[in-house]
């Protein structure tokens, strides 16, 4: 990529650190994008900068314990109390800049790519990448520091949205409908452009139109939106619906970016931080019955306890993959009553994860159950399936907020049923650089 250096965003950086810290951004390695291959470079740095949030979400879930000898534990122990008001000073922070550097170069791609080159399929490939790069870190910006979407919660406080660069734009939060209608439209504008259905292993990373598809499904799901997020889902199985058999010996972790499933491996979602001051606790381990093949594939002993085998390098960052397609579907199936399209796809997934007896024994349960058992039986699915890679807290935020208690340095704290807590507070950075985040 050519080092020339763009003097408008060196200005433009310079005004937000030194006057306007609404969002204080200060990219690196800007250059005058004038060629295919430096649009794409602006693209993979959205790509490479995007936070590793999720991983830091698992401690706040029922899936890990705090380990309080690990040197780590210090960095985390607040995060694992839900101690977000008042976090000791060496606490790692949720990431909020971070998305919006993320959303900067999806900025500088939309708004000059056309005029730099034109329409092509490569072109075109790209500036859909940026729509949805754009879409989904304002998505995840929601998930975290937002309600969750409901008719009555759509005029609540969301988040700012970033679609140009101005230097006079102050970053005031949306409503959580606003924020969606432009989540959505960027979606629906991005998926249009696409030009590659499926991303060869190694480049997985990056959107296609397989991945558009999930994340449509994902959004949906979490809205309520049940016969939307199946249609999505089905759209994106339809061009790949491969699950790894973890009956077949040397079989791949499911969420390995070149296993048969693995859609977009774009997230970390378990950093070095998290793993070394960790254990996986006994209610995720219990979770698993006889004949589950995941307990054994997806942890392993340490001493007297258990770690992840799911994450620790890049080829197990994951944003979207098959199986949680497959429980989106069932799920969304037992809400509008479908209880028989729900054991289908469950029943798809159950076979490539159990013992052949383990699962007859389970179709065999399935079947007799009513539908809020069913409800309750694919949720416990997805706890097991997609353990530690990010979703968990997602899941308990948009349905059940159940109570949870942890215990650290002597000090035992509960995240009460339908805690405030499970909607998590700015960092405080964030709102000191940007008081209008608390409007």
């Amino acid at each position: 990529m050519k080092k020339i250096i763009y003097f408008g965003m060196i200005m433009a950086a310079s005004a937000l650190a030194s006057c306007n810290k609404y969002l204080d951004i200060q990219p690196v390695g800007t250059v005058i994008p004038s060629s295919e291959s430096d649009f794409r470079g602006l693209i993979t740095s959205s790509y490479l900068g995007f936070p590793a949030h999720k991983s830091y979400l698992s401690l706040r879930t029922d899936e890990l314990l705090l380990d309080e000898s690990s040197t780590d534990a210090a960095r985390t122990k607040d995060i694992y109390l839900w101690n977000d008001q008042n976090p000791d000073p060496t606490t790692i922070a949720y990431p909020y800049l971070a998305f919006y550097n993320s959303i900067f170069y999806t900025n500088q791609v939309i708004s000059t790519i056309d005029e730099k080159l034109g329409s092509n399929a490569t072109v075109d490939q790209i500036k859909g990448e940026a729509y949805l790069m754009r879409a989904y870190a304002h998505f995840e910006l929601l998930n975290l520091y937002s309600e969750v979407y409901s008719g009555s919660n759509a005029g609540l406080r969301g988040v700012p949205l970033s679609t140009k660069i101005d230097l006079e734009q102050r970053f005031v939060p949306a409503t959580i409908g606003e924020s969606y209608v432009q989540i959505l439209a960027d979606m629906e504008k991005g998926t249009a452009l696409l030009t590659v259905d499926d991303q060869a292993k190694g480049v997985n990373y990056r959107f296609s139109k397989r991945a558009a598809f999930a994340m449509a499904s994902r959004v949906h799901l979490y809205r309520g939106e049940w016969q939307e997020a199946i249609d999505a889902a089905k759209k994106s199985l339809a061009i790949n619906d491969k699950l790894v058999d973890l009956n077949v010996a040397g079989s791949l972790l499911p969420n390995d970016f070149e296993s048969a499933e693995m859609i977009m491996a774009l997230e970390k979602v378990s950093v070095p931080g998290v793993r070394t001051s960790s254990f996986i606790s006994p209610a995720l381990l219990d979770s698993y019955s006889a004949g589950d093949l995941r307990k054994g594939r997806y942890f392993q002993k340490s001493g007297g306890d258990y770690v992840s085998l799911k994450g620790g390098e890049n080829r197990f960052n994951v944003s979207f993959r098959n199986a949680d397609l497959y429980l989106t579907m069932a799920e969304c199936y037992v809400r509008l009553g479908n209880t028989a399209e729900a054991l289908k796809y469950l029943s798809v997934l159950k076979k490539n994860r159990f013992t052949a007896d383990a699962y007859a024994k389970e179709v065999k349960v399935d079947a007799g159950l009513s539908t809020a058992q069913l409800l309750d039986a694919v949720l416990l699915e997805r706890k097991r399936e997609l353990a530690l890679e990010g979703l968990r807290w997602y899941d308990l935020k948009r349905t059940t907020r159940p109570a949870i208690t942890h215990s650290s340095f002597g000090r035992t704290v509960t995240l009460q049923q339908n805690d405030p807590r499970y909607v998590i507070r700015y960092p405080q950075e964030a709102i000191n650089n940007n008081p209008d985040l608390l409007k």
